[in-house]
């Protein structure tokens, strides 16, 4: 038997509810915790095969509280890898755009780093790994955003594998599920790493 909660009508106040306990689990998180477990999960992230086989890489910033990706970043362009971060161009609307190095982001919506307009856009077809933000997340694949739907609407686009990077202690395995919600590869928390699918 499961926990997941499969969501009828109340689908968003199911969220919202998970969302604001999970806001205030992040609070309580050590910051020696934080560190040691986004330092695991990079890690984890540049061994895997999958990392290792793909050349362009989708790979979000991670914004205050969230998985610190920009030690990440310094990896994937270390490694040769081409990378891809989001910017968000509308309600529900993001594209992925190129960047040679964080001197590439700036300030942008919710006060989350973003790539600059000059930066070349990414065809989501061409990109061969995505990494994936949460609030959190589960073994199933399931993911709870933030409520923009950005990743929900993106990732279909893609052909490629998503990873969902989630510290362990903010996984949760009753996640609300809506027909839109998209489910991903691979989860990866300091634990290790789930094929989900």
């Amino acid at each position: 038997m499961t926990n997941e909660v499969i969501c009828t009508g109340n689908a968003s106040a199911e969220k919202q509810a998970l969302r604001a306990e999970i806001a205030a689990r992040v609070k309580n998180l050590s910051p020696v915790y934080c560190r040691e477990a986004d330092e695991a999960i990079c890690h984890l992230v540049v061994q895997s095969d999958v990392y290792q086989k793909a050349q362009i890489i989708f790979c979000y910033i991670g914004a205050q509280r969230e998985i610190d990706t920009i030690r990440l970043v310094h990896i994937l362009i270390r490694d040769g890898k081409t990378v891809a971060v989001p910017l968000c161009r509308g309600r529900g609307i993001m594209e992925a755009r190129r960047i040679d190095g964080v001197g590439d982001l700036v300030s942008g919506d919710y006060g989350i780093l973003a790539p600059k307009l000059t930066c070349a856009l990414v065809d989501p077809a061409d990109i061969d790994l995505a990494l994936i933000p949460c609030c959190t997340g589960n073994q199933k694949g399931r993911r709870l955003g933030y409520g923009g739907g950005y990743y929900d609407r993106y990732l279909p686009q893609t052909r490629c594998p998503a990873m969902l990077l989630c510290r362990g202690q903010l996984v949760r395995e009753d996640i609300p599920v809506e027909a839109h919600d998209v489910t991903v590869d691979y989860l990866v928390t300091e634990q290790g790493i789930v094929r989900c699918k």
